[in-house]
């Protein structure tokens, strides 16, 4: 896919590459290093996170440029764009395509505190403007 951003559906991401594209959605931009840095205890090897960016270039998400011996990556693919399509999915697939459905699944199995209730509440009044 040559443009993620105004496509509706975009390749899904694994754990590992979906961990990789939250840590450039943090940094803007970043080395191999500076991604291995911000990874939780113990480390990846260079080597994987190298691999997890050449794959998550081919599907799209990221860009890289030629820094000295390095290569500076850069995502296109912004996380508003990617949380729409995950959410849009799961919409989809698990609740029919209703928000009420998603809505009262997760009113019934999540313990959600009531300043949240009514800023969801408070949302849906703004949205009925």
């Amino acid at each position: 896919m040559k443009n993620n951003e105004t496509n509706n559906r975009i390749p899904e991401l694994t754990r590992g590459e979906e961990e990789i594209m939250q840590i450039l959605w943090q940094l803007g931009n970043g080395v191999v290093n500076d991604i291995i840095a911000r990874t939780d205890e113990p480390h990846p090897k260079y080597t994987t996170v190298a691999t997890f960016l050449k794959i998550l270039e081919n599907k799209g998400y990221v860009r890289h440029e030629a820094e000295g011996k390095s290569h500076r990556y850069f995502p296109v693919v912004s996380r508003e764009t990617y949380a729409r399509g995950v959410m849009s999915s799961m919409l989809s697939t698990y609740f029919d395509g209703s928000l009420a459905q998603l809505i009262s699944f997760f009113s019934r199995h999540e313990q959600i505190p009531m300043r949240e209730m009514d800023e969801i509440l408070e949302i849906m009044r703004q949205a009925k403007k």
